[in-house]
């Protein structure tokens, strides 16, 4: 699983950057964003790099997850996949 793809987007959409203003950015086609955020495309280094001076993150930080959604992650494993749609559909309510 390519992380950075995720990571990058929750940091686009946080700060409420668009697609193509993210891509303009990143010198890249939103297509290709498209699929670097959803995680069928592994970025450039280049692209790592200006990723992080946008949303002033270290480099690094693109690489793994936070420490604090790793249980979360596990205990996502175990979920049926009607428990996993229940907290998708919960997580977009924002509650």
């Amino acid at each position: 699983m390519i992380i950075s793809g995720f990571i990058l987007r929750a940091h686009r959409l946080d700060k409420g950057v668009s697609c193509k203003s993210c891509a303009d950015y990143l010198d890249i086609t939103t297509t290709y964003l498209s699929l670097i955020e959803t995680g069928k495309n592994k970025p450039s280094k280049k692209v790592l790099k200006k990723a992080a001076v946008l949303f002033d993150l270290d480099e690094g930080y693109f690489l793994s997850l936070p420490d604090s959604l790793l249980p979360a992650l596990d205990a996502a494993k175990t979920l049926t996949n009607v428990e996993k749609n229940i907290l998708s559909s919960l997580l977009a309510s924002k509650m």
